[in-house]
């Protein structure tokens, strides 16, 4: 799919470009810009980024990084051991086997386990709740379809074999070879034995959905079922975690990572191949787990703040399962490009709400400041910053999509996403998010493009005419800093208030948690902000709830972070596709952070596991790297 308009600015813009490197500006410019980075590249700062990929080597050559890591090296030496043993076992187990193999399992069983079902539930349902028309229709169609899948005597792989689906997406989750077998094809390795145990399984399932109610039935089979795949499938669960974390509840999400963690372990306890990835981050993510559990243990709500280490544990364990289980370009530009579809799909709800118009809280906007401002969109978030929060990072991610790659048909679906993203951040009405994301995309820019740094002074110098229209973007804009507005007055109050309780408990912290934070906060509380659940400033947040440790283990986190980010995107492989969205998505971090300058952005905990997600993908991204590099 090809554009003549998008063909037609592209080849303007070219010329621009090209005339502004033979003018004698250009030519001037460019020298200074040259020297400027010449002189970075060999200054201690830039040797300091310029060795970001290293850190790995250097850590893992140190008896402390031993030390953390003999965890993974006992289950290797377990799985060495004993993975004969687990082989063995799954082979003798008719019910194990079956399990492990379920696409070689004839489809004949899963009917036999169907028309069980169907008949079981409909002989209970009759004789408890009595005769319903309805629900006999549907059990005869159940059956007669079953009747059909029992005369099938293939395998679910067989009917995809050889396809370009299964290939295209199962490649993603497992290892699939090329084969060029015909639809329907018979499996030599088909596993038709099992009819036994497929009835007893659908006598049971039968029994429970009488018994139970169908919601609780759904969720207990469909989890069961779930759950098994995940375990089976590890990658399948990291892929349903990463576009699930926008949209689904925290406890949801949580059991999500911790079955990935579950699936994990089981892999490298019981695979005898199986190699755990690292990253230079581990170490430094470790030694924040250690701050946050410090936390907790001088917390003055122990219970609370504990059930609140068990959800960031859970986010903090996800971020290892992406390092090791995404292994490849192809899965990492998979889960990229996933996510970035899925924050569209937030983007256009937040922007059907701001048409449609959704109920908002008086608390989010000063009415008598902001008149004209009506509505302020959330989507699948509970806040409007929060949704600010999620699209600062998404943006400048997803313009590096849009910037690495050439085929004009997916830089036309990438555009469209960035723009939804865009009128989505402006129907926010967030001032922290518009800032955050103006930084991260000047960020992305001018690393990318050193003449960006001129669009930016002409931008400094339209900038008083821009904010002297009337209208509601830039009456916003020029609040920031306004006292008058009850938002910012509030937030100072609360800032005033938070640094007087860090004099008193600048070492030790009080606690995870807006508990702990709502029980001692009052008793700093200014005139104005009585009461407060958090800071609203990530940084200040940390160190009121972890103390010294707590701060300086986070700083010493986003720097290594940042380091081997720039270290990928400016030094080794500045232009690749992958460099290229993992410099956007850095830049997306920097900005989220900025915004945690006004808000804690880490109080909603979907963006708390969406943040250890981007870092997760960054990591995988320098790996996959480094490995075409060796």
């Amino acid at each position: 799919m090809e554009s003549s308009i998008y063909k037609f600015f592209a080849k303007i813009f070219h010329a621009l470009a090209v005339w502004f490197d033979e003018s004698i500006f250009g030519k001037a410019y460019n020298s200074v810009c040259a020297f400027l980075g010449k002189c970075f590249k060999y200054s201690f700062l830039g040797k300091f980024f310029c060795a970001g990929l290293n850190t790995k080597d250097m850590c893992e050559a140190s008896l402390l990084y031993r030390v953390i890591s003999s965890p993974v090296k006992l289950c290797s030496f377990i799985a060495q051991k004993t993975g004969a043993f687990w082989e063995n076992a799954v082979e003798s187990s008719n019910i194990l086997r079956l399990a492990n193999n379920w696409e070689l399992v004839s489809i004949r069983i899963y009917g036999v386990i169907l028309f069980f079902f169907a008949v079981t539930f409909m002989v209970f349902n009759t004789i408890l709740n009595g005769i319903n028309i309805v629900l006999l229709a549907i059990c005869g169609a159940v059956v007669v379809f079953a009747i059909l899948m029992i005369l099938i005597n293939r395998s679910p792989k067989s009917l995809f074999k050889g396809s370009e689906f299964l290939r295209s997406f199962g490649g993603l989750f497992c290892d699939v070879k090329k084969e060029s077998s015909k639809l329907f094809l018979q499996d030599k390795d088909i596993v038709a034995s099992g009819m036994l145990f497929g009835t007893f399984v659908g006598i049971c399932c039968g029994i429970l959905a009488v018994l139970l109610p169908l919601k609780i039935f759904v969720i207990l089979v469909g989890g069961m079922f779930g759950a098994l795949l995940v375990i089976k499938y590890l990658e399948l669960g990291v892929f349903l975690t990463v576009i699930g974390s926008p949209m689904l509840p925290t406890t949801i999400l949580a059991g999500m990572c911790l079955l990935c963690v579950v699936s994990l372990v089981l892999k490298m306890l019981t695979n005898r191949n199986f190699k755990f990835k690292t990253s230079s981050l581990d170490i430094f993510v470790i030694f924040f787990m250690g701050a946050l559990a410090y936390g907790v243990i001088n917390s003055f709500t122990f219970i609370k703040s504990a059930q609140i280490l068990m959800i960031y544990f859970s986010y903090i364990l996800f971020y290892f399962v992406i390092v090791a289980t995404t292994d490849s370009h192809k899965k990492w530009k998979a889960l990229v490009v996933s996510f970035a579809l899925v924050s569209c799909v937030v983007a256009l709800y937040g922007i059907l709400q701001n048409f449609t118009g959704i109920s908002s809280q008086k608390s989010w906007v000063d009415s008598d400041m902001f008149q004209s401002i009506k509505t302020r969109v959330y989507s699948t978030f509970d806040n409007p910053n929060v949704l600010g929060e999620f699209l600062v990072i998404m943006i400048p991610t997803t313009a590096a999509l849009l910037w690495a790659n050439k085929k004009h048909g997916h830089k036309m679906v990438y555009t469209f996403i960035v723009l939804c993203l865009c009128a989505c951040i402006v129907f926010t009405w967030s001032r922290g998010a518009w800032l955050g994301v103006m930084l991260a995309v000047a960020l992305f820019l001018l690393v990318m493009d050193k003449r960006w740094a001129l669009a930016g002074v002409v931008a400094l110098f339209a900038l008083p005419f821009i904010l002297s229209t009337d209208n509601a973007i830039t009456q916003r804009i020029l609040s920031i800093g306004n006292t008058k507005d009850t938002s910012t007055a509030y937030r100072v109050s609360i800032w005033m208030a938070s640094v007087k309780l860090i004099r008193d408990f600048w070492m030790s912290g009080i606690g995870l948690g807006s508990e702990a934070f709502a029980m001692i906060y009052p008793k700093y509380a200014l005139a104005g902000a009585n009461f407060a659940l958090h800071s609203h400033n990530l940084f200040l947040q940390i160190w009121v709830e972890m103390g010294l440790i707590g701060i300086v283990s986070f700083f010493a986190l986003i720097i290594a972070f940042i380091r081997q980010a720039f270290a990928l995107a400016v030094y080794r492989k500045r232009g690749g596709v992958c460099a290229t969205v993992v410099l956007g998505a850095s830049a997306g971090i920097l900005g989220y952070l900025f915004q945690g300058l006004t808000d804690n952005v880490w109080y909603n905990y979907k963006m708390l596991l969406i943040f250890w997600i981007v870092l997760g993908l960054v990591s995988a991204g320098v790996n996959i790297n480094k490995q075409k590099d060796e």
